[in-house]
């Protein structure tokens, strides 16, 4: 099983634990703990239960014991998607972690859905979030608004303006003496001063 960025990423842990719809295939015996429902020990063809992402990987799913079902928060994006209005929807409220946790989905999507809408809602709406990352950075600061990645998108593009900004007013880069050459012309005004002292009152006067 892969682990991104690492194995004690704290958004991995929250993306992989979340539960997905599977359709069992062929009876499998004493699985009926899986299924709340279940009268018997054993888990009957037809029946649907939730398992969590990671349990999901560990049991290499969608072979001839269950069948992974496409969440329905990307069948809802599906129809933006295709009519290119994207930038409308609050992901995060359908998922906070939607890129995420379709790009683990993928593999077991076998009509190849989750990997086009998450390409397709990403390519869209990539603009959206340069647009918005040039003003305040209040605008979109809304939970609701943006998923993880696109949340962590927007605050690397709002830092990143207004380093950009700064460069161009000259705000927030100046150059500055290094503290050698510094030091090194305090020196050497102390050494023009001694030497102005030990002169003659005559000759201090002309100079």
């Amino acid at each position: 099983m892969n682990y991104f960025p690492n194995y004690y990423s704290i958004e991995d842990i929250f993306v992989t634990q979340e539960k997905v719809e599977c359709k069992v295939n062929t009876k499998l015996q004493r699985m009926g703990f899986l299924d709340s429902g279940a009268e018997g020990d054993d888990l009957e063809p037809g029946r649907t239960v939730n398992l969590p992402l990671w349990y999901i990987k560990e049991l290499k799913v969608n072979n001839a014991y269950f069948t992974v079902s496409v969440p329905d928060i990307y069948k809802n994006v599906h129809k933006a998607v295709c009519e290119a209005e994207t930038t409308h929807i609050e992901l995060g409220r359908l998922h906070p972690y939607f890129y995420e946790f379709g790009r683990y989905l993928t593999p077991y999507d076998r009509n190849h859905v989750i990997g086009r809408i998450i390409f397709e809602t990403m390519r869209q709406r990539v603009r959206h979030l340069l647009d918005i990352s040039k003003n305040d950075g209040h605008m979109a600061k809304s939970e609701l608004r943006l998923d993880n990645i696109e949340a962590k998108l927007h605050e690397a593009g709002v830092r990143t303006n207004t380093q950009y900004i700064n460069w161009l007013q000259l705000t927030g880069n100046k150059i500055l003496i290094s503290e050698l050459v510094e030091e090194h012309q305090k020196k050497r005004k102390r050494e023009l001063s001694d030497d102005e002292s030990s002169l003659p009152s005559s000759k201090r006067a002309t100079l």
